[in-house]
């Protein structure tokens, strides 16, 4: 499984953010990487990452609203 994900993935550098941005400090290093990856959405099941709703346009949603989200684009 692991050699597939490296066959289709990207390899990036993310920036450490200049100010915390979340309740839980870790939280800020997937918001860094999310920004590195131009994602659109983050996925999470943490509450103290949940609370943000969003940053910088990239939704912050639990996989229920993902699953609904990626539903209605196809």
């Amino acid at each position: 499984m692991l050699a597939g994900y490296r066959r289709i993935a990207t390899t990036l550098t993310a920036q450490q953010l200049d100010e915390r941005e979340s309740r839980d400090a870790d939280d800020d290093a997937v918001i860094a990487c999310a920004l590195a990856a131009r994602a659109d959405l983050v996925v999470s099941g943490d509450d103290d990452f949940l609370v943000l709703h969003s940053f910088k346009g990239i939704a912050i949603v639990c996989a229920a609203d993902a699953i609904r989200r990626l539903g209605s684009k196809g």
